[in-house]
């Protein structure tokens, strides 16, 4: 296949030329995505006046219409697409993108109107900001926001002016408007808000505004400033300061800060962005600050001579003088103010400034003579491409360089701003990366949506695009390509991303990228290669949004293949799957998709589920499988997706989901013949469903296992009859049949070892942990259990120490052994939270509770177990909620709240099932506690007997011993001498456990009544 951009021939399969990298694929050609605001201006009533106007004359008017409406676009910086009869249409921000594009559209709009209105016409103007693709070289834009405006055009009335939604949030702070109804426009679906302009703002000159932000940080940096300006003072000789850093890093909030404390006089001047004539604007600025100049020289030999070149400067005389005869003029100026008192002079942005103007500043602050003056200077780092010796070291100059604020200063930022939540400040602080603007604005916008999620505002999206199309188009190549990698991207990827001819000068580009702060190097990841990082988040985001979709798909491909190439079975599935993900989206979004592709991508994120569900990382797992089943067609491989993601969004709590994607894997593996998945779905499903509907769910459990165990043990399939054992074992634990569930785990157990399935093996080993908590298992065992498996071959894997030293709280918690049992305790938990295993994290609340309960720490019990609670209730796990809603009711029963616990018992009782011994058996002695509270003694020993009688059936040997002794307590109260007896029973059980502090409860009981120690 021959290669269209360098004509080189590859093999027929290749994808990109191994030349020059360019996709061999045909398509449209690519060009650009940008955000633009877009005008439309149409005359109103045309048709009249064509009817009353002679046609010459109509003509030599409709031709000034025309060339005013040019002239007045073009001179702010739009670009005038068509005329279309007396209509026309103007982009802003083609062919480079401004950070004021929409206030300049809005001069313009404004300019237009008041123009037409002196040939004696009208206009109506419509005005709109969004997102739009121009071919390359191209003018021509399309996308939805051209639409819009060309609608809000025909809505407006003769004369007036509407903006869009965008535009308005960009020009609030400049342009007066109001809000109009919400228009409804052809084509669109919901109302467009629209807004009226009415008028600009004055234009404020800068430094003179209110300050809005306080100061936070930076006190180095102004004590420097206050040294320069000291030096000034003192020496009296002039000083030159530049304050340089990115937009919003606070570079006129440090100099404001300065003028604030200075003993001084202080004049102002901004070099702007665009216009005619504006080489000394910033001059003109001073002179009307000033005064009456020739006053201010009315004592200099020179009056005379310097008045005429400042004024030629400001357009005042026509009197012709050279840059250098007005820089002197100038130097003489500043040099008279200065005479009576120091003088700081401030020139904002000069990094706008024309190089006649730059030549201006060195001249004045290098030969300025006697007299304490201060050139204080604000640019951003672009002011060392145009002139890279201003950062040269001068004797009389300081140039410094704001880094980020720190996560503390971003902090007090916040605080100072307003009220914001906690969890708020710790999101603004990470997006805003230390920039003191980026920190107002998303505190604003986050005021302004009503504290909802954390929105960039548009200001912010617009200033780092304008930055990014400032860019060479070679060091633009390198940015975008760059920001496909991510935040962190590396030489080599760049590089692979490149076509080979433009290769050779990255390392130059990269440098001058760094030069500009958008990027900066960091420490790279891949072996033998340079790294760089963005200078900010947002400013890789603009970079990647400027890259039209097509072409993101190819780079996200070419990305992952580099990356395989690179690193063989190093490289992270995670990210080579992500990248081949990206790239298939983006061909489905275009109408071009891959099928290979997506199945490439899928099995990519597949793998790296596996791995996620190796480290018990159950979120991470849910996430890769959930978008992998997205899209992977139709096939073998889908049914065992859905069964695994099905599993794994049970285990994260969300089991009404899982349950639906556990349904679609079993019907679809069912279809296809494939037996190993549908029964592993199967499983997996009777376990929701019986955690979602207790009411015969252990019979359903055992049901299902032993179909499973039937029908796959001819076959071997060791993985289904691991997961099938499980189940069985399961529906006995939910009976209470202990020793039944440890056989059943026994037998799964080398099935998941053949299966290699070594996640489902070391769940299997904790799973024994209940037979010893709950169970037969004497403690000592359960204690010898622990410390065999931390000895032994899974002892490293990920989490099992964790467990392990849970078990072991469990254990020394019946010895009476406390310290350090609820730190173990947490440890474990907070592990869980982390990585998403939800149910499990909210289960083991009744672990705590467990130590709680032999501890007699009823208020931390209480705390955990209704965080556990709710969340049971939350997503619908009724045999969960069941259970705890009993633990939580003896939390609050034993701080004396009786209608509480009784409320939680019904609640117990109406959700929980029959077969659900170890809840059931609970809730009565619960049960029999409030009865016996409330003086019913009668009733309370029968619920009690009860309980006994279905401890009875069970062989959990503290159920029953718990029974015994809360009829014992039950009988005490009420004088029954029987309750020595009862008592004896509980501390039989309670010894053949080995629990001590329930032996300990039980022989205090017998003693209170015999007056001396039970008899062993």
């Amino acid at each position: 296949m021959t290669c269209p951009s360098c004509g080189r021939e590859n093999p027929d399969d290749s994808r990109f030329c191994s030349a020059c990298g360019a996709p061999l694929e045909a398509g449209p050609a690519l060009g650009v995505r940008k955000t633009v605001t877009v005008v439309f201006c149409d005359l109103v009533g045309s048709t009249a006046l064509g009817e009353r106007t002679d046609p010459e004359v109509l003509r030599e008017l409709m031709g000034r219409y025309h060339a005013e409406l040019r002239a007045i676009l073009e001179r702010h910086g739009g670009t005038v697409e068509k005329f279309v009869g007396d209509a026309a249409m103007a982009v802003f921000g083609i062919p480079q993108v401004h950070e004021d594009d929409a206030l300049r559209a809005v001069r313009a709009s404004i300019q237009m109107r008041d123009a037409v209105a002196g040939l004696g016409l009208e206009v109506r103007i419509g005005v709109n900001t969004g997102e739009v693709v121009a071919g390359a070289g191209e003018t021509l834009v399309t996308g939805d926001a051209v639409n819009v405006a060309a609608r809000l055009e025909q809505a407006a009335d003769s004369g007036e002016i509407l903006i869009g939604a965008a535009t308005e949030r960009l020009v609030r702070d400049r342009v007066l408007s109001d809000a109009t109804r919400s228009l409804t426009l052809k084509g669109k679906g919901e109302p467009v808000p629209a807004f009226r302009v009415r008028a600009l703002m004055d234009d404020v000159p800068a430094f003179t505004r209110p300050i809005a932000a306080p100061f936070v940080g930076r006190a180095e940096e102004l004590e420097r400033l206050e040294a320069a300006l000291a030096t000034a003072v003192a020496e009296r000789t002039p000083q030159l300061a530049t304050i340089v850093g990115p937009p919003g890093i606070g570079k006129s909030r440090l100099a404001r800060e300065l003028i604030g404390r200075a003993r001084a006089r202080v004049l102002v001047g901004r070099c702007l962005s665009y216009g005619e004539g504006i080489t000394y604007w910033p001059l003109q600025e001073i002179v009307a600050q000033i005064g009456d100049v020739g006053a201010v020289l009315a004592d200099s030999p020179d009056r005379e001579l310097a008045t005429e070149r400042i004024a030629a400067a400001i357009g005042d005389v026509d009197t012709p003088s050279t840059p250098e005869e007005i820089a002197w003029g100038v130097r003489r100026l500043f040099e008279a103010v200065a005479a009576d008192e120091p003088l700081v002079v401030v020139f904002d942005d000069i990094h706008w400034a024309e190089p006649t103007f730059l030549d201006l500043i060195e001249y004045v602050a290098a030969f300025a003579q006697g007299v304490p003056l201060l050139v204080l200077c604000t640019a951003r780092a672009d002011l060392f491409d145009l002139r890279p010796t201003w950062a040269a070291p001068q004797a009389n100059g300081t140039v410094l360089t704001l880094e980020p604020l720190s996560e503390a200063d971003s902090e007090e930022l916040v605080s100072d701003l307003g009220e914001v939540p906690a969890e708020a400040v710790d999101r603004i602080v990470e997006t805003a990366e230390g920039n003191p603007l980026f920190v107002e604005q998303l505190v604003a916008m986050r005021a302004e949506g009503g504290g909802g999620d954390l929105e960039v505002p548009p200001t912010l999206q617009a200033l780092l695009a304008a930055r990014i199309d400032r860019l060479a188009g070679p060091e633009r190549a390198v940015i975008e390509r760059g920001s496909v990698e991510g935040r962190l991207f590396h030489r080599g990827a760049v590089a692979a991303l490149l076509p080979r001819s433009e290769q050779g000068d990255l390392g130059a580009l990269l440098l001058a990228l760094v030069r500009k702060e958008l990027i900066r190097p960091d420490r790279a990841v891949l072996p033998g290669d340079d790294g760089f990082r963005f200078g900010h988040a947002l400013i890789r985001d603009a970079a990647y949004e400027a890259i039209p979709k097509r072409e993101r798909a190819a780079l996200h491909e070419r990305f992952a293949d580099w990356l395989v190439s690179r690193l063989a079975d190093d490289a992270s599935d995670e990210i080579v799957g992500y990248h081949l993900e990206q790239a298939y989206r983006y061909g489905v979004e275009l109408g071009v998709g891959d099928a290979i592709l997506g199945e490439r991508a899928a099995g990519r994120l597949a793998t790296a589920a596996s791995a996620a569900r190796a480290r018990q990382d159950t979120a991470a797992a849910a996430n890769l499988l959930g978008r992998a089943v997205e899209i992977v067609p139709v096939g073998p491989v889908r049914p065992a997706l859905l069964a695994v993601l099905g599993e794994a969004l049970s285990d994260a709590g969300e089991l009404t989901r899982g349950r639906a994607v556990l349904d679609e894997s079993v019907s679809l593996a069912r279809e296809l013949g494939d037996e190993h998945t549908e029964w592993l779905g199967r499983i997996w499903l009777a376990d929701v469903v019986a955690q979602q509907e207790p009411e015969g769910g252990p019979d359903l459990m055992l049901s299902v296992g032993e179909a499973a165990i039937a029908s796959r043990e001819g076959a071997a399939d060791h993985e289904v009859l691991a997961w099938a054992w499980y189940l069985v074992a399961t529906a006995h634990n939910l009976r209470g049949q202990m020793g039944e569930y440890a056989r059943g785990l026994e037998r799964a157990l080398p099935h998941a070892r053949q299966a290699g399935d070594l996640t489902l093996e070391v769940g299997l080993v904790r799973s024994k942990a209940p037979y010893f908590i709950w169970g037969p298992g004497p403690v000592d065992e359960g204690l010898r259990y622990a410390e065999e498996v931390m000895e032994g071959p899974l002892r490293h894997l990920p989490g099992m120490p964790e467990f392990m030293l849970h078990l072991l709280a469990h254990m020394r918690g019946r010895l009476g052994e406390f310290e350090g049992a609820f730190e173990a305790m947490s440890g474990y938990r907070d592990r869980l939270r982390e990585l998403g295993r939800g149910t499990e994290y909210a289960m083991t609340a009744g672990c705590v509770w467990d130590v709680c309960l032999w501890a007699g720490d009823w208020r931390r019990g209480e705390a955990v177990l209704r965080e556990s609670f709710e969340f049971h209730e939350r997503t619908g796990n009724k045999v969960l909620l069941a259970t705890v809603a009993i633990q939580l009711g003896e939390a609050v029963f034993r701080q004396g709240r009786l209608e509480e616990a009784d409320r939680l018992c019904r609640i117990s009782e109406e959700i929980g099932t029959t077969g659900d011994q170890d809840t059931e058996g609970a809730c009565m002695m619960l049960r029999a506690k409030v009865l016996s509270a409330r003086g019913d003694s009668v009733n309370a020993q029968a619920m009690a007997r009860r309980a006994i009688d279905v401890a009875a059936g069970t062989d959990l040997l503290e159920l029953g011993a718990g029974a015994w002794l809360t009829l014992a307590e039950i009988q005490r109260a009420a004088g029954d001498p029987a309750a020595e007896a009862a008592a004896h029973e509980a501390l039989t059980r309670y010894e053949r456990k080995g629990n001590l502090v329930g032996a300990m409860r039980a022989q205090d009981l017998l003693e209170e009544m015999t007056g001396s120690p039970p008899a062993s």
